[in-house]
């Protein structure tokens, strides 16, 4: 009989063992190269919503701070025109904002449904 020369792998304790560590091996390589795609894809992901959050929501919230100030520095005036005894129709003429002439009422701050 000829020898073959082909590797045989050994049964029972042995041969579990090295067939699990040749599994554990394929199966640490395919989940590095699987999560340096994913880390990739996200990086594209995560730059592409904090650039597109700088450009379109960060004007907004400085929008709409700025509109919040003037705001309270319209009914500063209007609450000291008041003071002087000017009315609210000539406060309108005047060209307040209805917003700044009147206090929000509480049922208007909830929620709309």
């Amino acid at each position: 009989m000829a020898k073959s020369t082909a590797i045989q792998t050994s049964g029972g304790m042995k041969g579990f063992f090295q067939k699990a560590g040749k599994s554990f091996l394929a199966g640490g390589l395919w989940a590095k190269e699987t999560s340096w795609w994913l880390m990739q894809k996200g990086g594209t992901v995560g730059l592409f919503l904090a650039s597109t959050s700088m450009v379109i929501l960060m004007p907004l919230v400085f929008e709409i701070n700025r509109e919040v100030q003037m705001l309270d520095s319209e009914r500063l005036q209007v609450k000291e025109l008041r003071n002087q005894g000017h009315s609210d129709r000539q406060l309108q003429e005047l060209g307040f904002q209805s917003s700044a002439l009147h206090s929000p009422s509480v049922a208007s701050l909830g929620g709309m449904k």
